[in-house]
């Protein structure tokens, strides 16, 4: 009870990413980074090749809301089946800072 009501007024605060120099008090509970994607989380499919470790590193710097990435396998134009990288985000805006300012998620 008290951990919900703790993340309830968390959720009533203006937090900031680490790029600004302040810690986001959903890394510091633990909670931020989720192993599964929700439902109501926004999703990204990437399909080149990521590292999962600079992406993370990259969200958790620059972005705020609650997030997950996971290896999953997906199926192509050709209908052939490919291994992808979803990342799901809670604040559907920073899906847009997310495909715009990640230099991880775009082909070389």
């Amino acid at each position: 009870m008290v951990m919900t009501a703790l993340l309830h007024h968390l959720g009533k605060l203006h937090i900031m990413s680490l790029s600004r120099n302040e810690v986001n008090p959903l890394g510091v509970l633990g909670v931020r980074k989720l192993s599964f994607i929700p439902e109501h989380f926004t999703k990204l499919a990437v399909s080149n090749p990521v590292d999962i470790k600079l992406l993370d590193h990259w969200i958790n710097y620059h972005l705020n809301s609650r997030y997950a990435i996971k290896k999953t396998l997906s199926l192509d134009s050709n209908n052939k089946t490919s291994e992808v990288v979803e990342i799901g985000i809670e604040d559907p805006r920073e899906i847009t800072m997310l495909t715009l300012g990640c230099p991880y998620i775009h082909r070389k």
